[in-house]
């Protein structure tokens, strides 16, 4: 008998059907580069709702959460699609509407 950890591996799809809505979910990589990006589409196709997103520096991801509306509260140092691209549309637009929460965390 082995003294290594049973292996847990598990599909994206069942990865984020274990996310519960409401729940806080905290990501890495840093804007463009080394983020999560299947398991965020995963999120939108599942129709998660009221996460709490936590990111030192998202950008494409949290606005995808943004425009599908699965996010209710962001925590983040900045927010911006890196380089020439800009600020985050669709979380500049919720924010400002007031359909999201922006915690800034410098």
């Amino acid at each position: 008998m082995s003294n290594l950890p049973p292996v847990k591996l598990v599909s994206l799809a069942a990865l984020a059907a274990s996310i519960a809505d409401g729940a806080s979910i905290g990501v890495g990589g840093s804007f463009l580069h080394r983020g999560p990006f299947a398991l965020i589409r995963e999120l939108v196709r599942q129709q998660k709702r009221r996460l709490e997103f936590i990111k030192s520096s998202p950008g494409y991801d949290v606005d995808l959460l943004c425009r599908a509306g699965v996010v209710t509260k962001i925590r983040a140092g900045i927010v911006a699609m890196e380089g020439n691209f800009g600020l985050a549309p669709w979380f500049r637009r919720t924010v400002e509407h007031g359909d999201v929460v922006f915690e800034e965390h410098a």
